[in-house]
């Protein structure tokens, strides 16, 4: 049978349709009722930057309330009257610095996105600041670069639709690991005969990590020349030493607390993270025929489901029960979570790596994996892949208790895979 042909990119501007195709509405979709702007604080004590950035936002004004602040203090006092949605700083300025600042931000309001545009970088500011900063962009940084990546966070944003979720996922600095293999990945971290290869095969398995060191390699604090998609690549690039350093300086990741929530199968979603991921590298790499897809396409399958990790560390007792209603009613547990919730972990999930930085395909194909059709493309894309991964990885394992998703049989038609998709089941099942 003919390969698929392939899209890497969820377009983020593309309009999400209405509903899909002999489907429901589109649950990402942002109500037509008109929201608040959102507020949005410049900082900078360079004034002729300072006139750059109020000239180069005018365009904005229809959608964003802007204040522009020439000091951390006066920063600080503006945030104290009423909190931003986004704050974008300088580094190093006299006074208050922009860690600093980010810092009183976090406290007065946690759901506050920080972001850092600065012109110089060294590893001790990249410890001042990787707790503390979301996005960290260099100078120069052209200003539709910047509208963009606010437009980009304050979108997915929007799509979340829950406040309290929102101010979650902004406040976290780090996400948990599997309690066994935090501790086989804390001791390769601490030995002196650490290896890249080892790093990187130990963190590919694990979501928390991953997102992690995706962030820090997107960032402009160690200026890569272009986006990286794989966990392997960002370990060569930042380098066992970087990685050493930043792991004992400030918390990169820490260990799932069982006791918040005991019946939460994280060892068995972390090895559904990583077999979803498998299968989608395998799918684009003998099947769709495109080898320019392998890493963000494995990538994509261990990230999907991040958005369970949050919501379990961060809301354990009310997760406990969405979880305990999904396996009750034998119904998928995105749609108990967007009846208590008001939106799923794949909005949760895709608004944190969205946070920090992690391209934009990424972001969407963990958005829109229930519901690949979203994304608006003709052709089989990302999230299309991990949606037929995450099925077929469910179908395969049949986890005792996790109730599985369900593929879009709609979808599947559009992009005429239904027999391709049964050819696929019978190849795992053999």
């Amino acid at each position: 049978m003919p390969s698929a042909p392939v899209n890497l990119c969820c377009d983020a501007r593309a309009p999400h349709r209405q509903s899909a195709p002999g489907g429901s509405p589109s649950a990402l979709l942002i109500p037509d009722q008109p929201r608040p702007k959102n507020r949005v604080l410049f900082v900078d004590d360079e004034q002729p930057m300072l006139r750059v950035l109020t000239m180069g936002m005018r365009s904005m004004t229809s959608h964003w309330d802007m204040e522009f602040a020439s000091s951390g203090e006066e920063a600080l006092t503006l945030a104290r009257k009423k909190p931003f949605d986004v704050v974008v700083t300088d580094m190093r300025m006299s006074g208050m610095n922009g860690a600093q600042l980010l810092n009183h931000i976090f406290r007065l309001s946690p759901q506050t996105v920080r972001i850092v545009l600065s012109g110089y970088s060294d590893l001790s500011e990249v410890v001042n600041c990787v707790g503390l900063t979301h996005q960290f962009l260099g100078k120069p940084c052209s200003l539709e670069d910047l509208r963009h990546c606010i437009k980009h966070v304050t979108e997915v944003k929007s799509r979340l639709q829950n406040d309290r979720l929102a101010a979650l996922v902004a406040g976290l600095k780090n996400l948990p690991s599997v309690p066994e293999l935090y501790l086989q990945i804390a001791d390769v971290l601490q030995s002196p005969n650490a290896s890249s290869q080892r790093i990187a095969e130990l963190a590919a398995q694990d979501p928390a990590l991953s997102a992690k060191l995706l962030q820090l390699s997107n960032s402009a604090f160690f200026g890569f020349s272009h986006q990286i998609f794989s966990v392997e690549e960002a370990v060569q690039l930042l380098g066992v030493t970087v990685i050493q350093t930043l792991s004992l300086a400030v918390p990169l990741f820490s260990g799932f607390d069982r006791r918040k929530f005991p019946s939460f199968p994280i060892d068995q979603l972390w090895h559904h993270s990583a077999q979803t991921g498998a299968l989608g590298r395998q799918l684009f790499k003998k099947h769709l025929e495109d080898q320019q897809l392998l890493k963000p396409a494995f990538a994509a399958g261990v990230l999907h489901d991040i958005g369970k990790l949050i919501l379990a560390d961060g809301l354990p007792a009310e997760y406990a029960q969405v979880y305990a209603e999904s396996q009750e009613t034998a119904t998928p547990l995105h749609e108990v979570e967007r009846k208590q919730f008001g939106a799923t972990h794949a909005e949760v999930g895709a608004y944190l790596l969205a946070l920090w930085g992690l391209p934009i395909p990424l972001v969407e194909a963990v958005a829109c994996h229930h519901h690949p059709h979203r994304c608006g493309n003709k052709s089989i894309c990302l999230a299309g892949i991990v949606h037929i991964a995450n099925a077929l990885q469910h179908a395969q394992a049949k986890h005792a208790n996790m109730v599985p998703s369900p593929v879009s049989q709609d979808y599947l038609k559009h992009l005429n895979l239904a027999e391709q998709f049964e050819a696929w089941q019978a190849e795992l099942t053999e």
